[in-house]
């Protein structure tokens, strides 16, 4: 949508294997592992409010009730799921429940495919006949390298050799550790998505085979959620954390998508994830270099690049504030045909030293909130935001322009009774801002831009703030993610069909 298709570089000869992880990879994935947030958020009554709850450390108090918070990772196996490690044989190993973890993504993995490639491709799936290689330091290395140091840290298939080998002690232990099984096992199904690739003649730059390999890994999990596999179930917010790993294994920010050795940005290899899940094998098998679209782009100055595309803190939600202004002003007059009136100054504090005022009551234990009658957005200054802006600029913009878009609904008259489906709404309505920051669409004199990584920056944030729990009002960080795609994708009007 936003860049021309990636095109092979002339002279660029593929390499015998795609590694899940590039040279230049980020290794971030900042706060989905380490915070913990709730959120109530609701457009009846006075405050839109964002709480937030602490490091996922301590018992917590949200709204003046007692919450435990449950930092447990994700399992994903089944409770009654066969012991494929007998059917599956992997070279090398770490042994005991790591090894049947990882017999059991094979095996489940491979079942998906025998059954999908008749209706995908029309032929047989042939399994991957050089073997699976858990590769340890020591150990010699698998084929297709000569050096453990070619793997470790990350996890390939190499096609001359049609084999999959993958780093037992760096990679998949972190991944685990961090993410949960889900996240490990969706590792093998982006690697079986190679092999699919060169069973059928797949030929494309770099990027597009990893972006199709991610999004065949997303039809394997839905298959999972839809309750087909033996081995695996989709359990909690194992979703969530899966997702998560894609912040650790994409490419820095800057890296450009025309890079021959480009595996993607977060966002656009969630993306391409997510569009697995949702539209299923099928819609992938139809990625081309012509077709796929990327948001990734090389830093303009050296100066950004030199800043890490980061503006100062103090400078943040001024520039916000006024592009946010001048968007919705736009999207009221052009798309709704109505006047937008601007919100009041936001304001900043401290909660230690009180809340301010919203409809001539105290604001008490809130963090990120839209007073209604007043019309203004307050947020943590002293906590909140410090703390987020640890995961980049756009990150504490992106929270901050969920409030403007909660703000608008309410304006423009298009809130859905539903507070669930508000928040997404919102969402979307939050991505459709930053498309059109991105697009350079609108002329302003605000000044802001989009940097390489900053969308990254915004799916983490709204991972982070995601909520599974039972009856929650504001959504898993996997629907909060797949909303603001729906915005950056589509706009407001794929937003409101306006």
């Amino acid at each position: 949508m936003f860049q021309q298709p990636v095109q092979q570089q002339p002279g660029y000869e593929q390499p015998p294997y795609q590694q899940l992880v590039s040279a230049s990879s980020s290794k971030t994935g900042w706060i989905v592992a380490g915070v913990v947030l709730l959120v109530v958020v609701s457009l009846i009554g006075a405050l839109i409010a964002l709480v937030v709850v602490s490091d996922g450390s301590q018992t917590i108090a949200v709204g003046g009730q007692d919450n435990p918070v449950d930092t447990t990772i994700p399992v994903a196996t089944r409770d009654d799921a066969p012991d494929a490690t007998s059917d599956v044989t992997i070279v090398g190993g770490p042994g005991g429940d790591l090894q049947a973890l990882l017999a059991a993504a094979i095996a489940d993995i491979e079942a998906f495919w025998t059954a999908e490639m008749p209706d995908v491709y029309g032929q047989d799936y042939e399994p991957v006949a050089g073997g699976f290689y858990s590769s340890s330091p020591g150990e010699q290395p698998p084929p297709c390298t000569e050096s453990l140091d070619e793997v470790a840290g990350n996890a390939f298939y190499c096609s001359t050799e049609d084999v999959i080998a993958w780093d037992d002690t760096g990679l998949i232990p972190d991944l685990l550790e961090r993410h949960g099984e889900l996240s490990v096992a969706t590792v093998f199904a982006h690697e079986r998505g190679h092999a699919i690739q060169a069973r059928v003649g797949m030929d494309g730059a770099t990027v597009t085979l990893e972006h199709q390999a991610d999004c065949f890994a997303g039809a394997w999990v839905r298959h999972v959620e839809a309750d087909g596999s033996e081995y695996f179930q989709i359990r909690g917010d194992a979703l969530d954390q899966a997702l998560g790993g894609f912040l650790e294994i994409a490419d820095s920010p800057g890296t450009s998508a025309r890079d021959p050795d480009a595996h993607g940005s977060a966002f656009d290899r969630i993306n391409a994830f997510q569009d697995g899940y949702e539209t299923g094998a099928s819609s992938c098998a139809e990625y081309s270099d012509e077709s796929i679209n990327l948001v990734q782009f090389p830093f303009d100055t050296a100066e950004d690049a030199a800043r890490g595309g980061d503006a100062p803190y103090d400078e943040i939600l001024p520039l916000a504030t006024s592009d946010l202004e001048d968007y919705w002003a736009t999207v009221s007059d052009q798309v709704f045909n109505t006047t937008w009136t601007s919100l009041e100054t936001p304001v900043g504090f401290d909660p230690d030293q009180g809340g301010p005022d919203c409809g001539g009551d105290p604001v008490k234990d809130l963090y990120l909130f839209y007073c209604v009658p007043d019309r203004y957005v307050g947020y943590d200054d002293a906590g909140l935001f410090p703390a987020v802006y640890e995961g980049g600029d756009f990150a504490v913009a992106t929270l901050f322009g969920t409030q403007y878009a909660l703000a608008a609904q309410d304006q423009l008259g298009i809130a859905p009774e539903d507070v669930l489906e508000q928040n997404l709404l919102a969402d979307c309505m939050t991505g459709s801002w930053a498309a059109s920051v991105f697009l350079g669409e609108r002329p302003k004199e605000t000044n802001m831009s989009l940097s390489p990584g900053d969308l990254d920056e915004a799916v983490g944030v709204l991972l982070a703030f995601g909520d599974g729990s039972a009856g929650s009002e504001q959504g898993t960080g996997f629907a909060r993610v797949a909303s603001y795609r729906k915005g950056v994708l589509g706009g407001i009007k794929g937003c409101t069909g306006q």
